[in-house]
């Protein structure tokens, strides 16, 4: 079977579904004498730029883009592939032909001339072609019509031609579908012994809503390649599990850290990502300042939870405890744990300042006295009554027994 080398749907192209997409995804489209129109495009399909991107990866040897939720891919992902939606129309050529095959009858007519079903066949020596050279070949799939509303346009589909069998005149081709994500066995098949009489076209992927398992026909987008590293965004959002007020000077423990892959990149080892140390960057105040991947990778949408040893500093004091996504040597990206999590390092039995803020101020007040320090409280007007807004000396400080704990509370309801 001739096939392009190395290109399966499952391996190759993005795993998540034609839509819907993220809030904040737009399509852009020029319009004469309006200039640059921006639509709403989180419920539209987006099946050209997703085949063109995925041309675009295949040819540039770049990862496939592994998220599976369509609606939680990076916004930024979601409009280059509305972008390269608005490319495959590729100009007014182009565009004239989606409007012309919508319109036309399946069947030739002495009116139209050649029919939707006769320019299919006309079309398949140059997909073969296409496949005989290794080359992905995107298509234009007829699903609506014949219809002369410019807007049924869109009713139609693109699909990515990887591969075809032909026995006798009936040919199959092999399409990555992005409505049936990682799915290597979608075709559409037809006889093209001649171009008339008209014939069934069957398919069983995205097909025609009015005779289901069929479509009207197709035809052989033009193709510009497109850089598709913009694609690969990384990004993270991490938390701590681990979390003590306090440790003696050079106690150790073991602390969990999890990271929540929100980018469309996959972390891999090879691909140097880490977990690494803030405030300050690169510092190795517990031990480390680096912590490697527990796993061999981490696809997007899924978390990578590290658990790792660390030991208290000598000196006693308070210690940022702050760690960010990093792949080295220095690209640190996402969201961490900001702001850090403060723990004092202080000898066992040492005057430290409880932290109060957010109880109620009588609670408080019983907190500070039995830590063995002496309690003053001022009234504010801020909302949320009897709340502890702010103290001082801050929780987490080492004092001296007896000192005083001042706090800061709020007086009203609304």
């Amino acid at each position: 079977m001739p096939a392009v080398p190395g290109f399966e749907p499952s391996q190759n192209a993005p795993l998540f579904h034609n839509g819907p997409w993220p809030t904040g995804t737009i399509v852009t489209l020029p319009i004469p004498l309006l200039g640059n129109v921006n639509l709403d495009a989180t419920q539209m399909g987006l099946c050209g730029g997703m085949s063109f991107l995925t041309r675009d990866i295949f040819e540039s040897m770049t990862p496939q883009l592994r998220n599976t939720d369509s609606t939680k891919i990076p916004v930024a992902l979601a409009n280059l592939i509305a972008n390269r939606l608005v490319q495959s129309f590729d100009g007014p050529a182009t565009v004239l032909r989606w409007l012309s095959l919508t319109a036309l009858p399946n069947p030739d007519t002495q009116f139209w001339g050649p029919g939707v079903f006769h320019q299919t066949v006309d079309e398949c020596p140059a997909i073969r072609s296409d496949i005989d050279s290794g080359v992905l070949s995107p298509i234009g799939v007829i699903l609506t019509g014949p219809s002369y509303w410019p807007g049924d346009v869109f009713n139609n589909h693109v699909e990515l031609v990887y591969a075809y069998e032909l026995v006798d005149s009936q040919l199959t081709l092999h399409v990555y579908d992005c409505n049936n994500e990682g799915n290597d066995d979608i075709t559409i098949s037809l006889d093209i012994s001649s171009t008339t009489p008209a014939k069934v076209i069957s398919t069983n992927g995205t097909d025609d809503p009015n005779t289901p398992g069929q479509i009207r026909g197709f035809f052989r987008l033009p193709y510009t390649h497109a850089d598709p590293t913009p694609a690969y965004i990384d990004d993270a959002t991490v938390f701590s599990n681990w979390w003590k007020g306090q440790m003696t000077p050079g106690s150790e423990d073991t602390a969990t850290v999890v990271a929540v892959n929100t980018g469309s990149t996959s972390w891999t080892l090879a691909a140097d990502y880490r977990l690494g140390s803030q405030a300050p960057q690169d510092n190795t105040t517990w031990g480390t300042a680096r912590v490697e991947l527990p796993a061999g990778q981490v696809d997007p949408q899924q978390q990578a939870q590290f658990s790792f040893p660390i030991v208290a500093p000598t000196v006693e004091g308070q210690y940022a405890f702050s760690w960010q996504m990093v792949r080295d040597p220095d690209h640190f990206f996402g969201t961490g744990i900001f702001p850090p999590e403060l723990v004092t390092v202080a000898p066992p039995g040492a005057p430290v300042v409880p932290d109060v803020t957010s109880m109620d101020v009588k609670a408080a007040e019983q907190v500070i006295i039995d830590a063995g320090f002496r309690f003053t409280a001022t009234e504010t007007g801020a909302v949320d009554s009897g709340t502890v807004t702010r103290q001082s000396p801050l929780g987490g400080t080492i004092s001296t027994a007896g000192a005083t704990v001042h706090v800061w509370y709020a007086s009203r309801n609304e």
